[in-house]
This record gives C-alpha cells, structure tokens and sequence, in this order.
C-alpha cells in the first residue's frame, strides 16, 4: 500500500446502510431515484399495529393512490421474511396488513437485526422507515403522528427512537405532529435539543395536537405554501437533520377535552395491566378508538390522507426548484448532502506516458524519422483526478502503480491531491503500467503500445477497504481500465446507493468493457469518442433499442463541418436510442469537431446537441490529455451545480487549454481558467 492506502487498511469499515443482500427496491422506486423523480417513503407500522383489517390495507392503498396522483412514487417500507422492502405491490401490503399467526414485529432501527435474521415480516416505524429512505436517498416521509417522550418519560426515559432518528436524516417527515397519547411539550425540547427543525404548516405556529388542531405549543417557525416548505427542507439539509413538519387536522371530528379523556383512561389502563415500551401506542390507539367509537380511528385515516396531500405538494415545488431531474440536460448532485466537503471519488488508471512526436509526415519504410520524446504522467484516471484537483475538488484516488521510479513520479504529480485521498495499491511485483503514445506532427495520436497490467490490482477488495469514500461521495468516476469484475461492483453499489456514475471509456479496445453484461445500465455518463460509440453499439443487443423523438439542435457556426456533422449525429441516434434508457446523459467527443451531447427529456424525447470545438490561436503541442481535461471540466460543472452549456463550456475549455501543454493536464490550469 502507498500513501493513504495504509490509513484505509488501519480500521475495519462499519456498514452504516442497507446493501442489495437486506433489500429489495422496486423497479419503479429505484428508476424514479435513479432518474431523480420524487419519491415519498410512507412507514408501514400504521399497516401492521396502527390500524385494524381492512382499514389498515385499504388507507395505506388510498395514500399511495393519492401520491401517484400528483406524478409522485409512493415507497411503502417494510419488511417480509426477512427482506427490507423499499416499495411494495398491493398484494404484498394486503399480506403485511392481513391478521397472520406468523410474528410481525414494530421494527426500528434497533430491531432490524434480529427480524432480518429471523426471516420475520415487521411495520417500520417512523424510525426504521427514516432509515431505509435515508439510505435510499428519499427526500420526503409522509405519516400520521411522529412518537416522541412518553408521559412520564423525564423519569421512565421512554423517549422513542424517531427523535433522534430525524436528527441524523436529512428527511422531511409531513405528520400531524406528535401522537397526542405522549408528552407533547417535552418532545418539542427534545426535538430542540437535537437540532431537529419543527415548523407548522399554514397554522400561524400552532402545533397540532393529532386529533386537534392545537396542542397548546409552538413550533419554532411556520411555514404558508408548499414553496416555503420546500425551501425550508433545502436549507436544513445544509445542517445534516431532518425536517418535522407539523400539519393540522383540515376539520376536527372531536374537541381536545373528549380526547384527552380518552387518552388519559387508556393510559391508566395501560399502567394497571403493566403494557411498556413500544407496545403502549398500538394499546392506546386501539382504546382509544374503542371508547370514541370509531372517531379518532376515522380521524387518524383522515389526517394520513391529508399529509400525503400537502406532502405531495410539497414534494413538487422541492424537486422542481432544488433537485433538477433526469429529463433536463444537467443536474444538481444533492446525494448524501448532510455531510460537507465530500471527495468526488475517482477509480481508474495510473501509467507513464513515452510520448514519441513525429516532426515530418510518416513514411513506414523502414527509415529514421526526425522527431522527440518526453515522459510524462498519464493514465486517464491519473489525468482526470490530476485535472479535478487543480480545478478546486476534494479528489479521492483509486489506483495501482510498481514500486518502481515510475510509480513515484506518478505519486509525485499528485501532490497537489490530499495525501490521506491518494490511494494506490504499491506492487513491487508488478511495474508501473507504461504506455508509448505515437504522435503526428500537430499532436494527434495516431497509435499506442502499452502494459496495462499493473491496473489490474484495482481489485474489489482494495474498493472495500474504501468503500466509505464512494458511499460519501456525490459521484464516482471509473475508467476502462479497470477490470470487469471491480467495475461491475463499483457499478452496483453505486446504483443501489444512488450514486451517479460517469464512465470514462478510455480506449476503443475496452470502452465496451462494461456494456458486455447488464452493468452498463447502472451508469449515468459516458463520455466516448464516435469510434468508441460504434464498439458499444456492438456490443450491445439490438433489442435494448427504444424508439425516441430525437429533437437535434447545433450551438455555434459550423462552417464546413455541416455535411460531417449531419452524418455523424444520424449515425448516433441508433446507438443513443440503445442507451438513453439507462444512461441519461451520452457525450460523443469528436476531436477538433467539438462534441455531440445526448440527453434524456422525457420519457419518449432525446435532446442531441451538438457543439463545435473552441478555436486555440497557435499550433497544438499535444492532444493526449485533451479528453481527459475535457471530462473533467465538463464533470466540475456538473458537481458544480452548472447548466448543460455551462457544463461543456467549462470542459471545452479545459480540452483547449490542455492541447498547448506538453503535459496531458497543465499544471497551469485552475478552476479560473474555465
């Protein structure tokens, strides 16, 4: 191990999330994420102790229906056999709802150990619900009633887990507040004291009371419409909690004086049959509902109903202003967004360029041809780390070299990256990959010979050790080099994490690496060249095609390159069909031609852009870092937050900043060269 790898290897990694071998997630939740579409988690405890049969199945039916309504996926969490469910169907709801002999348990975090492995069937609480959607990346979380700090609790310390469970989730939870069977007053110093964001909605600050409108209490701030509360969940994710958005009751079907009876007999029967812990709320509800004959029962469907309404709503207003989806151009990367600063993690390869330029034109006759040679750093993983760097980004470096001079100069020229975020593997078996790189006389590369074998110790093991930096990070970059078997876990555990990937294709000999097997559909940008297109093309069957209404538009004056440009951008719209289902963004470099942009903007539209080249004023010194500078400006732009133009821009510029250096990144270019 060389520089921060040993710091890697020094602790063992604690697991802080689900992984596919715990979880299933529905095709429609996990496309909805993947394709950054709304998604509201909905608990599934009010399904197995919240409410009776049919009421339960048929309110958990109704609020699913009310949130597709609104173009929203509904995420039901639970858990059946033994397997954490992240959306379900009808019939598995019925089956989670319908009275059993078989143990179904109230599961919150604590406690989903020991039902996974005891292949048991459980309600996730509020609790255990925040944690699948927090794993998820789900931003909303529609329920009836928060749990809070039970009455009595200051001496008992029954204080239930969702408290300090949306102290750790960025999540907005829309309730009508805290079940009014607790401490109200007390959960609100609680919520305070851990940071949690209370707001009222539309209620001048009146916290509700579940079945009331007023409990009595404040929250700290309220909010009118759904724009507010979805600005209000955008700037508490900068603190890393999560949101309580506190919804009254739109018409009380019983006064505050009739369910406090209510609930103060069933409390005190509740003590005298000494029921404790998380059995008291499913008791008291059901007492409850006893003695109003029906009433706080039919309340607490009403109220779930109409949280999933403004929750909807809300839901809207937050993805349409903060989390630009899939179906526009670019997007802003809001992916584990509570934790600062996080390292753009990428995985590729490291090797030492030989790079022959030939100073007269080629004549393969055997004779000598005037011309010199410099060795410089290359590797595209090297290049686009060594590129991201410079541009300002905390860079988190995956890679292999020898333990030879060549792997040192190649540690050396990154200098400029944290220490403790370059991780190499250092084999003293193994030499420092090498490439010689043939190169006319204007820097074009017109052939490569090379030993690539070092990058094969980029192993899976070597991304576990690390596997911390990718769950941080807001997006992972991997290049062809890297070998099938770590692609396709570096692939999959993004995917289930939602963690957008850009695959860098590298080389026509294996740009179609990952588009062998299904992984190529857990990424979200490549960025080929036009020769690269038609390998992936190739490679993948011809039944993956879907026919799209291509809308084709040109940025800037073209010139001669029309004729050219027409058949390429015809010649791509095979291929971009047979991708842009799974990969929403597809850029074709073209050399000094510029690029061609392809992306997703609905369902059955393709936008494909194309935009020429910048012109450069002298001759070019090289073109062998100008690909890889160009991904990286491009993919600055996107963990910057920038438009579709702003993106290529940014990455156009790099590209012709990089053909005037000898090297392949310019160790003169920062972020204010874009």
């Amino acid at each position: 191990m060389h520089r921060g790898a040993m710091r890697g290897c020094l602790h063992q990694h604690v697991r802080r999330h689900f992984s596919k071998g715990s979880m299933d997630v529905t095709a429609e939740v996990r496309d909805a994420l993947n394709n950054r579409r709304p998604v509201i988690a909905l608990e599934s405890a009010v399904i197995t102790h919240g409410l009776p049969y049919p009421k339960n199945v048929q309110t958990a039916m109704e609020m699913e229906r009310i949130i597709k309504s609104h173009g929203i996926v509904p995420a039901t969490i639970g858990v059946i056999d033994g397997r954490v469910k992240a959306g379900m169907v009808s019939e598995q709801i019925d089956a989670l709802g319908l009275p059993t002999e078989k143990k179904t348990v109230k599961v919150s975090r604590r406690d989903f150990p020991y039902v996974l492995s005891q292949g048991l069937n459980g309600g996730t609480t509020v609790s255990g619900t925040l944690v699948i959607a927090n794993a998820l990346g789900i931003q909303f979380f529609v329920t009836g009633g928060i749990g809070g700090v039970h009455i009595d609790g200051q001496n008992s310390m029954d204080i239930s887990a969702d408290l300090l469970e949306l102290s750790r989730c960025p999540i907005m939870v829309v309730s009508a507040g805290i079940k009014s069977i607790l401490d109200i007053g007390r959960t609100l110093e609680y919520l305070e004291t851990v940071g949690v964001c209370v707001a009222s909605y539309n209620s001048k600050g009146d916290f509700p009371a579940f079945y009331t409108k007023k409990s009595g209490y404040h929250s700290a701030c309220d909010v009118t419409t759904p724009k507010e509360a979805a600005s209000l969940l955008e700037q508490c994710q900068n603190t890393g909690s999560g949101v309580l958005l506190a919804v009254p009751i739109p018409e009380e079907k019983i006064t505050k004086a009739e369910i406090d009876i209510a609930i103060n007999n069933a409390l005190n029967l509740c003590a005298k049959q000494g029921i404790m812990g998380k059995n008291v709320t499913p008791f008291v509800l059901s007492e409850v509902s006893r003695v109003t004959k029906g009433v706080s029962m039919e309340t607490n469907i009403s109220l779930l109903k109409n949280n999933s309404l403004i929750g909807s709503k809300i839901a809207i207003e937050y993805y349409s202003k903060v989390l630009s989806p899939w179906s526009k151009p670019i997007f802003e990367i809001k992916k584990n967004i509570k934790k600062a600063n996080n390292s753009v993690v990428v995985v590729g390869g490291s090797n030492v360029d030989y790079v022959l330029q030939v100073d007269e034109d080629f004549k393969l006759d055997g004779r000598m041809l005037a011309g010199q040679m410099k060795q410089v750093s290359g590797g595209v993983g090297r290049n686009i780390a060594d590129a991201l760097g410079r541009f300002g980004h905390d860079v988190y470096f995956l890679s292999a070299v020898g333990g030879d001079s060549n792997g040192e100069l190649i540690l050396k020229s990154l200098n400029h990256i944290s220490t403790e975020n370059v991780v190499v593997i250092d084999d003293h078996l193994q030499p420092t990959s090498w490439c010689v790189v043939l190169q006319n006389r204007t820097g074009d590369c017109m052939a490569c010979i090379g030993d690539m074998g070092c990058h094969e110790q980029i192993s899976v093991d070597m991304i576990k050790i690390n596997i911390d930096a990718l769950y941080r990070s807001p997006l992972v970059v991997i290049d062809g080099n890297v070998c099938a078997e770590t692609m396709k876990f570096v692939i999959g555990f993004c995917n289930e994490e939602n963690i957008p990937v850009y695959f860098e294709t590298t080389d026509i000999s294996v740009a179609a690496k990952p588009f062998r097997t299904d992984m190529w559909k857990g990424l979200s940008f490549i960025s080929p060249n036009f020769e690269e297109l038609q390998q992936i093309s190739n490679a993948i069957p011809a039944r993956d095609r879907v026919n799209y209404a291509i809308k084709v538009s040109i940025n800037g004056d073209d010139g001669e390159f029309d004729d050219a440009r027409d058949r390429i951008m015809n010649s791509s719209k095979d291929v971009v069909c047979k991708l842009i289902s799974h990969i929403p963004v597809i850029m074709v470099t073209l050399g000094d031609k510029g690029l061609l942009l392809a992306s997703r903007q609905s369902d059955d539209t393709v936008s494909l852009v194309h935009y020429p080249a910048h012109k450069i004023l002298e001759t070019p010194v090289s073109a062998s870092g100008a690909g890889d500078c160009l991904c990286a400006g491009y993919i600055s732009g996107i963990l910057k937050g920038k438009s579709q133009d702003e993106c290529i821009t940014m990455g156009l510029k790099a590209a012709t900043h990089a053909l005037s250096s000898q090297n392949p990144v310019p160790v003169d270019i920062y972020a204010t060269s874009l």
